[in-house]
């Protein structure tokens, strides 16, 4: 039975923000809610209810310990599956199958193992030393416990989980979280042993909830720490990101091809205008600006890459970042000697950029007739200054220099006036 569209959908808002959120504390109120949700609901509702009626009716038999070991084992594997799910990314309970509860299944009875052995240890201490080391041990043992079923249910392995250099280094990595982890883990006995006056059915409900929780909020932690345990994921902000780029890639590549047909086809207006119809649909970013003027500056039809150049440009200008749209100018130059920035007012803050860079080629291109193109412009000014700097101090040509510079001379009401009569009798002393 195919998954309605509305549950992926809302699967995938689960898995986002819990990927998304590294913040155990913002994530609480969900990880205490997810018990109550989706396919650990039946679970919980359905197994507190059976068992409880089964052990009310035969608790005192073999048959009742027998019902209450197979109740402890389902819980336990679905647990188990919790927190690997969790931990791989999934963020929304698993659902209940068949192969949950198989006979390969075994990480609850691991667990035991790993119990009865620090039972045992902890016994044998004892013996040899007396009660308080004993307690000791017990009490570290137990404080591993969480660490030891991270282990069992990711690795399946009891051999790793019985490694206590292994286990301390899990609660290294996981920090101050543990200890409350911990706590969570022994509320389950707590429930059992101080709780015995509330009804059976909410003690094992109780028992179950805790369970499922805890191994969820075990599971998020580890997520959260996967690169240090090596975890190869489900989802992860890089996963998500890299499947992002491989959709938006092939709608790169779908709308290069069409922009491509119509280029070569000597339909270039109409290319042009193509390429700006979709590229709202592309996100229009820095980033897929880059791609496209990388791609298309290898066509030989370059009237798309050099209007599709002008645009990036102002993408770049508006984010500040003038030296990247200055090394784009210039590819666009080196194209076409026609090229020109789209808007006159990108020429000053470009121009400015190369003088700074010492790039005084791009920043002559970049002024060259500047006046005689856009008369009156509020920049004309500034740009006829830096025009007048560069080609007396870098081209040599004084004359041409000299000659702005009397222009310039006329505009006593610029704000740039003290700086361009400071340079004029700069230039009037000293040749270079």
């Amino acid at each position: 039975m195919k998954t309605p569209q509305k549950f992926i959908l809302k699967e995938h808002a689960a898995h986002a923000r819990m990927i998304y959120n590294p913040s155990l504390w913002q994530q609480l109120p969900h990880i205490l809610a997810y018990p109550l949700k989706g396919h650990a609901l039946p679970l919980l509702i359905i197994s507190s209810v059976v068992f409880s009626m089964i052990l009310n009716s035969i608790f005192q038999s073999l048959l009742g310990i027998y019902a209450l070991m197979t109740f402890l084992s389902l819980t336990l594997k679905y647990a188990y599956i919790v927190l690997e799910k969790t931990s791989f990314g999934y963020a929304v309970a698993p659902m209940l199958t068949f192969d949950m509860w198989n006979s390969s299944n075994q990480r609850p009875l691991k667990q035991l193992f790993f119990l009865m052995i620090v039972f045992t240890i902890a016994h044998w201490v004892q013996n040899l030393a007396g009660d308080i080391p004993a307690q000791f041990i017990l009490a570290f043992g137990i404080l591993l416990t969480p660490a030891s079923a991270v282990i069992i249910a990711t690795e399946n392995s009891l051999f790793h989980a019985l490694n206590p250099w292994k286990l301390i280094l899990l609660v290294k990595r996981v920090g101050i979280v543990y200890l409350l982890i911990s706590v969570l883990f022994s509320l389950p006995v707590l429930l059992i042993l101080f709780f015995q006056s509330l009804p059976l059915l909410f003690r094992i409900m109780g028992i179950i909830y805790l369970l499922i929780m805890t191994f969820h909020l075990l599971g998020f932690v580890i997520y959260h720490h996967r690169d240090s345990f090596g975890l190869i994921v489900s989802f992860s902000p890089e996963i998500e990101a890299e499947a992002k780029e491989k959709a938006q890639n092939k709608q790169l590549n779908n709308v290069l091809y069409e922009v491509h047909v119509l280029a070569s086809g000597g339909r270039t207006k109409n290319a042009i205008e193509e390429l700006f119809a979709k590229l709202p649909d592309l996100g229009d970013t820095l980033d897929i600006n880059k791609k496209l003027f990388a791609r298309m500056s290898l066509w030989e039809e370059k009237k798309v890459v050099l209007a599709q150049g002008q645009h990036y440009i102002s993408l770049l200008i508006q984010k500040k970042r003038l030296s990247e749209a200055l090394n784009i100018f210039q590819s666009c130059f080196e194209m076409s000697v026609h090229f020109k920035p789209k808007n006159a007012f990108q020429i000053l803050p470009l121009t400015t950029i190369a003088y700074q860079e010492k790039r005084y080629s791009s920043a002559l291109q970049l002024v060259q007739d500047f006046s005689t193109r856009y008369p009156n412009h509020p920049d004309s000014i500034a740009i006829e200054f830096l025009s007048a700097k560069l080609l007396g101090e870098h081209f040599n040509q004084y004359d041409k220099a000299k000659a702005i510079m009397r222009q310039l001379l006329e505009s006593k009401e610029h704000p740039l006036y003290p700086e361009i009569k400071k340079y004029a009798l700069f230039l009037a002393k000293y040749k270079f």
